[in-house]
């Protein structure tokens, strides 16, 4: 019984290795592409930074692009994952709700500023990548669903509209940050309300409008 337990340890065990040098490659090209840009990956480089042999990276990434379209889908997962995880704890059917989500949201992706470097390298760089900008707009989609969602349930006139407003407000405040350095949350917040409440109202505004 004792071999065939140490024998499935080790088969499960074997079974994983590929799974994380694979992931540990993805890795290492992000924090690559968050130091030195986009154009600085190569399977040199990268192999380099994750301490794996060279040919491990040409086995699992045929090429610098598939390298790179891999990394990015990586990264978007990860933070799939993250809006999960904070949209269970949080409730977004008010203004107060759905900003203190977002504040949240932009707080928990700023404990690893390098990381918010390497999207934004690479939504820059989906610009001239089908792949790339295709896995974007898939994440946009959801955020845009998701965002959708809280508005409507909070009576906004146009919700996709309102979700794409404070989408685009959100990915510019990233990018105000990243050269600051401070992510500004009470600033944040602060915007936040003012925007998302005129959103919400805007039926109401609009149904004031139609009894003049």
């Amino acid at each position: 019984m004792k071999r065939r337990t140490t024998a499935k340890i080790r088969a499960v065990a074997s079974a994983k290795e590929p799974e994380d040098r694979r992931a540990s490659i993805l890795d290492a090209t992000l924090r690559l592409i968050a130091t030195d840009g986009v154009d600085s990956v190569t399977h040199r480089r990268v192999a380099a930074a994750a301490g794996v042999p060279l040919g491990s990276t040409t086995y699992y990434f045929e090429s610098r692009e598939h390298l790179l379209r891999e990394a990015f889908r990586r990264y978007l997962d990860q933070i799939q994952s993250l809006q999960n995880r904070v949209a269970r704890t949080m409730a977004k059917t008010t203004v107060a709700g759905l900003v203190d989500y977002l504040v949240e949201m932009t707080q928990r992706e700023f404990e690893d500023e390098q990381m918010v470097l390497a999207e934004y390298e690479l939504t820059l760089f989906a610009a001239r990548d089908a792949e790339i900008a295709e896995a974007l707009h898939a994440w946009d989609a959801f955020m845009l669903g998701h965002l959708a969602g809280a508005f409507e349930t909070m009576g906004a006139q146009r919700p996709f509209d309102a979700a794409r407003t404070v989408l685009n407000m959100m990915r510019g405040h990233e990018l105000d940050s990243l050269s600051r350095h401070d992510t500004d949350a009470e600033g944040l917040r602060r915007r936040l309300t003012v925007v998302v409440s005129a959103l919400v109202e805007s039926k109401r505004l609009e149904g004031a409008k139609r009894k003049r």
